[in-house]
């Protein structure tokens, strides 16, 4: 699922998407999320049937095995995904992470698990998985949180940041509605900022590319910037 969104958002901007696809990485990593609770619902059930049935788990050498193994993959695998989704700034690759993170968690809970039904404690199988189903619920809404905000176009560039960069342009006399949205790899922003009313229409449109160019210095990851032209409130 991952590899067919990010292969969708790589596609260009076109005539029925001009603000491009990367919304369908951010739909991915919500696709995680329904994973992740379809994990939590048959982790959670499978747990609190075995502690009502009170069976007892069958532990063998061969379960430490494929757990200690399984553990020191996802250990790497988190690390190096972890990383990439920060020099990326790809939510994506960082929800994963997350997922693979849970797992990390539940092998050590399942390692302990076994260790107790091994040492005579059956009951800690069915209390583990209970444990781990909220391990992997937690993660699933943290998943979850960051997909919506994408999603809802939360504010991504902190207001006041923005304007210190608009306002290093000497000719500029103010901004104000300032707006910011997207992922934080594909930024886009609209504002109006402030010219003198004499200010030619030419020298007003020459100093708003100059803004532009000033703020995708400074915020390399903007993938387009709409600036408003207007005279200050006290000259209209």
């Amino acid at each position: 699922m991952g590899l067919a969104a990010s292969r969708a958002a790589r596609k260009p901007p076109d005539q029925d998407h001009p603000y491009g696809h990367r919304k369908y990485e951010t739909l991915a990593a919500a696709g995680i999320f329904v994973f992740l609770l379809f994990a939590v619902i048959e982790v959670a059930r499978t747990a609190l049937a075995r502690l009502a049935s009170g069976q007892a788990a069958k532990v063998t050498a061969l379960s430490f095995m494929v757990m200690a193994v399984t553990l020191i993959i996802n250990v790497i695998v988190v690390r190096y995904e972890s990383g990439e989704a920060r020099r990326l700034k790809s939510e994506l690759l960082h929800a994963d992470a997350m997922h693979t993170r849970s797992d990390v968690l539940t092998s050590c809970a399942v390692v302990g698990s076994l260790a107790a039904v091994k040492f005579g404690y059956p009951l800690f199988d069915p209390i583990g998985g209970i444990f781990i189903a909220a391990f992997i619920a937690r993660t699933a809404w943290g998943a979850a949180r960051d997909a919506s905000q994408i999603l809802a176009d939360r504010v991504v560039l902190v207001e006041d940041d923005i304007r210190k960069v608009v306002m290093s342009v000497p000719e500029v006399v103010g901004c104000h509605q300032i707006r910011s949205r997207g992922s934080e790899d594909h930024i886009f922003i609209d504002l109006h900022v402030w010219f003198h009313g004499d200010t030619t229409l030419h020298e007003a449109h020459r100093l708003s590319h100059i803004v532009k160019d000033r703020l995708l210095e400074s915020y390399p990851h903007i993938a387009d910037a709409i600036i408003h032209i207007e005279p200050p409130p006290e000259e209209i």
